[in-house]
């Protein structure tokens, strides 16, 4: 999953916030930071997006073993570069290419003053970087379980949105706490804004994983279900090719079968394919929804201190 975007508004963000932190009458200021800082954390997160991310495959395809995943994606994609080289070497990888990208938007910045603006620029770039540490670690973390789950899976879905709930829960916190951090700024409504809709989408995010946890919890249990070779072997008169429900997790494939409603009419019509361990999937749901509503619960917190009046 590319981290172009969710580092880009992060940036935009950060920029804008950093640029109030220094209280200067002048706003162009605000406008040179908001429009540097979301390139250069864009392309971070075009550089991160490939070292970062994908911790394991989910199992190798089983392809053509019930019609109807013949076609799907097989396999999750392979863990990171810096990922497989263990968690602390990847932390402190992320660390220096956060501080890089800092001293160079420091410098692109003091390139409007000339050689001197640079050689300033990039101190203030490396320090200016930190508070950016620990906002974007929350995303990589995110983004590192982006791949553990077969491609187009209900869980590789929901993993692939956290990485935009955690962006906008991150935004949201960031613009929330800044009057607590550097004072009140100039225009105080922006935050608010800003920490509105990021909520918002924290939210709707939040929903929407919790259809997919149900939508999961509601599937029979694998012992009312039966073997995708037994359907082929005995199931001479079952017609039909379902619905394909793909958890990400495991190669087993079961089967739904429903009878006919009526004696003497039809045969045994095949009403879901499912493949993947439900159980797995269950509690890797469970967990990203845990997230999801920690994230809120601390933007509510937020929300009501007394920065916010």
């Amino acid at each position: 999953m590319s981290l172009v975007l969710p580092f880009g508004a992060m940036g935009l963000v950060g920029g804008w916030l950093t640029a109030d932190s220094f209280h200067l009458p002048d706003r162009s200021v605000h406008y040179l930071l908001a429009g540097v800082t979301p390139v250069v954390a864009g392309l971070l997160g075009h550089y991160m997006t490939s070292r970062i991310g994908g911790v394991g495959s989910a199992g190798a395809a089983a392809p053509g073993a019930v019609a109807g995943w013949a076609d799907r994606p097989g396999g999750a994609s392979g863990p990171g570069r810096w990922t497989r080289r263990g968690p602390i070497a990847a932390s402190l990888l992320s660390l220096w290419a956060i501080v890089v990208a800092g001293v160079v938007n420091g410098m692109t910045v003091g390139l409007v003053l000339g050689p001197v603006g640079m050689l300033v620029g990039a101190p203030f770039g490396a320090v200016f970087s930190l508070p950016f540490v620990p906002a974007l670690a929350v995303v990589l973390l995110a983004a590192n379980r982006v791949g553990r789950a077969r491609a187009g899976s209900v869980v590789a879905q929901a993993d692939r949105r956290a990485v935009w709930s955690a962006t906008a829960a991150v935004i949201a916190a960031a613009a929330l706490t800044a009057p607590a951090l550097f004072g009140r700024p100039a225009v105080p409504e922006v935050g608010l804004a800003v920490a509105a809709v990021g909520l918002a989408v924290v939210g709707a995010l939040f929903v929407v994983d919790a259809l997919a946890l149900a939508k999961v919890l509601t599937l029979p249990l694998p012992s009312r279900l039966i073997g995708a070779e037994e359907a082929r072997e005995g199931g001479a008169g079952i017609m039909g090719t379902g619905e394909s429900v793909d958890l990400g997790f495991g190669d087993e494939v079961r089967v739904e079968v429903v009878q006919p409603t009526h004696a003497y009419r039809g045969a045994p019509q095949i009403a879901r394919v499912v493949r993947g361990n439900r159980e797995r999937a269950v509690g890797a749901l469970r967990a990203g929804l845990a997230r999801g509503g920690i994230a809120l619960a601390i933007g509510a917190a937020l929300w009501g201190g007394p920065w916010t009046t």
